[in-house]
């Protein structure tokens, strides 16, 4: 085969590449964004979401726990007010509280 064949069979296969992971993306930020789903899945979504460096949310963020979007913690997704409560029901792990 000839170089240029070549060259555009690997820019048609890294093309298919880039639409199915912009397709997977765009199902991880309907599911978190989704309500209805339970909040094991909607916070594993996230995870992975955050592996890959983008966002769920388009304007502000929104607690996994309770569905609110006000003093979210950047790193957890979780209002202060959630993880207040987890931390004192000791089910933190490596997470230290400075001052509530």
């Amino acid at each position: 085969m000839d170089n240029a064949k070549i060259n555009l069979l690997k820019l048609k296969l890294k093309n298919e590449y880039k639409k199915k992971q912009e397709i997977k993306t765009q199902i991880l930020k309907s599911i978190v964004q989704n309500k209805k789903i339970k909040p094991v899945y909607r916070a594993y979504a996230n995870v992975v979401l955050q592996k890959r460096k983008k966002s769920a949310y388009k304007f502000k963020h929104v607690c996994l726990k309770n569905n609110r979007s006000s003093s979210v913690y950047n790193n957890f997704y979780l209002s202060r007010f959630v993880l207040k409560n987890l931390a004192l029901n000791n089910k933190l792990q490596n997470v230290k509280l400075n001052s509530w």
